[in-house]
């Protein structure tokens, strides 16, 4: 059985024990810019790098690799600037512009918005249009290049656009231009989302005849940003109403957390989803492993789980292996075990290989 086939089997409910599968795009690339990336690893690629650590490559389509799925927009032209690390990015639609404005790193491997395309309710006709636009096409002479690259030791998947709410925070109106719109113009706001929701089925319908197994739906959940009454208005419908028609191609569905999530976790068994990754407990997030066993109990898969900050060495070592072994002990059964979220650039890799080890003696042990 190789890893593949272990982390679908977790899905499934087999005993297959507890891959430990993650991602470490960004310390590979960003080590790699800045000049300091280990010397014994500046001959191997990304899966090569996880053997060598003991761990699997969580590989997602389109981050720092190429993409299985192929977007077009339709009538849309789209023209990018770049002065320096900022860039000027816009959309001509045949009802008007969007302009969103960026900031990158030093390295350009990551970015921020720092101007969002709508603004106020006369940019959301521009913003439809766009959408309504959209054409989705699977790649699969790509997905095979992936499948290549992993070479049995991972798995590939792929995130979906943003729900609509969470597209709205992060991609299209930004965090209070999101809130205001909502307070001054809530029937037209989510007049807009019922648009996005449409845009992204043309994603969950070619994914669902692909051959990927297992989907995640992105997001990026923070509840000092996404309320539980917004989670349950906005979100939970959307869930529940994805997890329902991907089942029925055999689909495995999660998403992507990643924040402060403690008032969230009782709303997460109800979503219909498979799993969640990248939730982040103490000393990162603002709950307990064992807050998060009683919400989540058996009925979910837990991608991850290790907090990011223990792999930083000014951690301790003992608190990492204690958290390890607590975890596998609560979780073990509906766990893939990974770094929540990734493995940040400064880390001390020993620690992944640590982790590997003592993984290996947990479960011998079964």
């Amino acid at each position: 059985m190789d890893e593949e086939e272990r982390i679908i089997g977790v899905f499934e409910g087999r005993d297959v024990g507890v891959p430990f599968n993650i991602r470490h795009e960004y310390w590979y690339h960003a080590n790699k810019a800045a000049g300091t990336l280990p010397p014994e690893y500046a001959g191997l690629g990304l899966a090569e790098i996880c053997r060598a650590w003991g761990a699997s490559w969580r590989c997602y389509s389109g981050y720092y690799v190429e993409s299985c799925v192929k977007a077009s927009y339709e009538g849309v032209e789209f023209a990018f600037e770049r002065v320096g690390n900022r860039a000027v990015v816009v959309a001509r639609t045949p009802c008007g512009e969007l302009r969103r404005v960026i900031a990158f790193d030093q390295w350009g491997l990551s970015s921020q918005t720092l101007e969002h395309p709508v603004k106020r309710v006369s940019d959301f006709r521009a913003l439809e249009c766009l959408l309504k636009s959209v054409r989705v096409e699977f790649d699969h002479a790509a997905y095979e290049r992936l499948k290549r690259a992993v070479g049995g030791n991972g798995i590939v998947s792929c995130f979906f656009p943003r729900t609509p709410l969470q597209a709205l925070f992060l991609d299209w109106a930004g965090v209070p231009g999101t809130l205001r719109l909502l307070r001054l113009e809530r029937d037209r706001v989510e007049e807009l989302m019922q648009v996005i929701h449409e845009h992204n089925r043309r994603f969950y319908e070619a994914l669902a005849k692909s051959p990927i197994k297992v989907l995640n739906l992105g997001e990026n959940i923070d509840v000092r940003i996404t309320s539980p009454r917004l989670f349950e208005r906005y979100r939970l419908p959307i869930y529940q109403e994805v997890s329902d028609y991907l089942h029925g191609y055999g689909k495995f569905v999660h998403i992507h957390v990643d924040g402060y999530a403690k008032q969230l976790l009782p709303l997460l068994k109800l979503s219909g989803l498979d799993g969640v990754e990248a939730l982040t407990p103490k000393p990162a997030g603002d709950f307990a492993l064992e807050e998060m066993k009683t919400a989540l109990g058996d009925e979910m898969v837990v991608l991850d789980g290790i907090p990011y900050s223990l792999f930083l060495p000014h951690a301790s070592v003992e608190e990492l292996d204690r958290f390890v072994a607590r975890i596998v002990e609560l979780f073990r059964g509906r766990l893939i075990l990974g770094i929540s979220d990734e493995l940040p650039p400064p880390a001390d890799v020993g620690r992944v290989k640590r982790v590997s080890q003592l993984l290996e003696k947990l479960e011998g042990r079964r």
